[in-house]
């Protein structure tokens, strides 16, 4: 789906790209678990009426599913994986209280984590969380990075002229006479260091 997402925003003229970082986790005991990506950031690049367009698809991919599919993807879980025994109220308030934060997710991640997914033993509210979290993860930061818009390019400065430079040294001895020389060129330098006085690319 987030291949898809990229695509549509493509579609509309919007380039898109994630940046990913990888995590090592460790079990309780310092065993080594598998190693796994989890996105960081996005990049983004096209035109406001572009990016209007493309993020009111993208939202389509963030819908959630029905309370009532969610239920039905935990009961099915509830009878392939063990689990402790419970009454039927309790049951019904812990399929209620997992469909709820469910919610917050989109349809086809809380599909994949419930029935695509492998538990040995009925998940606890952290795993399913941090699951859904890692894969909703690229999408919410692409619907950021689109509401935020294409980063503004810093401006490409040159150095300083000869001219330039003589001119800044003047003014410097004028204020600072009592200075040393080597303190007098030192503020030179840092003045031509700032944004004022390097100047912008012509």
């Amino acid at each position: 789906m987030d291949a898809a997402a990229v695509s549509r925003a493509s579609s509309h003229g919007v380039e898109l790209k994630v940046r990913y970082e990888l995590r090592f986790p460790s079990g309780p005991n310092g065993e080594r678990l598998p190693s796994y990506s989890v996105a960081v950031g996005c990049e983004v690049d096209g035109t406001t009426n572009a990016l209007e367009s493309a993020i009111e698809d993208l939202r389509k991919f963030l819908t959630p599913a029905p309370a009532r599919d969610i239920e039905a993807w935990l009961a099915e879980l509830s009878v392939i994986v063990a689990r402790r025994a419970d009454d039927e109220f309790g049951e019904e308030l812990r399929i209620a209280a997992y469909a709820s934060r469910l919610g917050r997710y989109p349809a086809d991640v809380v599909r994949d984590v419930l029935l695509r997914q492998s538990y040995r033993f009925w998940p606890t509210w952290e795993e399913l969380e941090k699951r859904c979290d890692a894969m909703t993860g690229p999408r919410r930061h692409m619907l950021h990075a689109m509401e935020r818009g294409p980063a503004t390019p810093e401006p490409v400065r040159r150095a300083a002229t000869e001219a330039e430079r003589a001119r800044i040294q003047e003014l410097v001895d004028e204020m600072f006479p009592m200075r040393s020389p080597e303190m007098r060129k030192r503020a030179v330098d840092e003045a031509l260091r700032g944004n004022c006085m390097g100047g912008a690319a012509e």
